[in-house]
């Protein structure tokens, strides 16, 4: 089945935010005299969300004080959600190949519609996203195959003939699921062990180059 539009889950995939979640933590962490996990432990844990990241610091909290270092990990990041992140390098030229071609693309995500729109501010792409799907867009999100049929629809384009294409086991699982062919991004966010779980992709792409060297493929 021919590619029609691509779909980017965003961090890890689209964007390299990692460095920007490793500086909120460490000043998090200078806040509460605490130390701070390693930037690769950090990596490893952003597709996994905010609380996640921020349990890497602060294990040993009852539910009440976590959630209020939550909330204030979410507002440093929010502070500084773009003085590090970038589109991961040799993915660009994918992307203005989708412009150049009037490829429809957009991005379906588990991030808070908040903190994604805050960060796509800081972004100017060669064509824009003609659809957002963040975590809270609807009451179910990845890999529920909702949220991928709907940035389906806003772009126009039937789910089979969509390429969905993320670096975490759900985002393979909801494409799947959603009837969409499948690309993992090797290059994301996964520590290495955990790789395989994205065997089941149709495509496997070890660098963002891949990407953009298979979609110059497909719509030349």
């Amino acid at each position: 089945m021919s590619i029609k539009c691509v779909l980017f889950d965003l961090d890890g995939t689209l964007l390299d935010t990692s460095y920007d979640f490793s500086y909120a933590l460490n000043l998090l962490c200078d806040e509460c005299n605490v130390p701070a996990p390693s930037y690769q432990q950090v990596r490893n844990t952003v597709s996994q969300g905010g609380a996640a990241v921020t349990r890497l610091a602060f294990t040993k909290d009852d539910e009440a004080s976590f959630e209020k270092r939550r909330q204030r990990f979410l507002q440093i990041y929010l502070e500084n959600i773009a003085l590090h992140t970038q589109i991961f390098p040799g993915l660009q030229p994918g992307l203005v190949e989708l412009a150049d071609k009037n490829i429809p693309w957009g991005i379906v995500t588990n991030k808070p519609t908040d903190l994604t729109l805050a960060l796509l501010n800081h972004f100017s792409f060669p064509s824009p996203p003609k659809t957002v799907i963040c975590g809270d867009t609807l009451s179910v999100r990845k890999p529920n195959p909702e949220p991928m049929w709907l940035a389906a629809e806003q772009c126009g384009v039937p789910p089979a003939q969509c390429l969905y294409l993320g670096d975490h086991p759900r985002d393979i699982e909801a494409g799947m699921n959603a009837g969409m062919q499948t690309g993992a991004a090797l290059f994301g966010y996964l520590a290495a062990d955990q790789i395989n779980n994205l065997g089941q992709a149709n495509h496997v792409f070890r660098t963002p180059y891949d990407i953009t060297n298979f979609l110059k493929a497909c719509f030349n």
